[in-house]
């Protein structure tokens, strides 16, 4: 009871942030909220036993993708575009194509894992087990990773340095 109560807490603040991230009129407040919906669901790993994929998490989107959004919103120039007239009809088209699709998805959803029961299992994303499945099982993936991010930082070097 009290695991499904905590569930559910923690769903509830991703979903807020996840809209205010979307609905938020500044660029900047979208990207603070897209910030805080990835911190809150590394809080969602961390109650779900996967500390190592939490702080993944947090250093990866929080602290290097979420930066970088607003390193760029904040260096961009200003836009001038009037924003377009919203159309009333069209929105509510689309919130009442959005809400049939979730009815019928959850629908489906219900009808495959309705008697589930949430429970907390073994933790599978401990430190420990991530560390050994890199060394030896994953260790030629992970490498092949780790050169594709350093052609990828190379590359953004060379961009950032051409001389227009």
């Amino acid at each position: 009871m009290f695991t499904d109560i905590v569930f559910i807490i923690f769903w509830l603040i991703i979903t807020l942030f996840a809209v205010l991230a979307v609905f938020l009129k500044k660029p900047i407040y979208n990207a603070l909220a897209m910030a805080c919906s990835i911190f809150s669901i590394a809080g969602m790993y961390i109650f779900l036993g996967y500390e190592f994929i939490a702080a993944l998490q947090v250093l990866v989107y929080v602290g290097a993708i979420s930066v970088a959004i607003i390193f760029v919103i904040m260096l961009s120039p200003p836009v001038t575009v009037q924003p377009k007239k919203i159309n009333i009809y069209k929105v509510l088209i689309g919130v009442a194509t959005s809400f049939a699709f979730f009815i019928v998805f959850f629908a489906l959803l219900y009808a495959k894992y309705g008697d589930a029961k949430f429970t907390l299992g073994e933790a599978k994303g401990t430190i420990k087990q991530v560390g050994y499945m890199l060394a030896t099982k994953m260790a030629v993936p992970f490498e092949i990773i780790s050169f594709i991010l350093l052609v990828a930082i190379l590359g953004a070097i060379v961009l950032a340095k051409r001389e227009d």
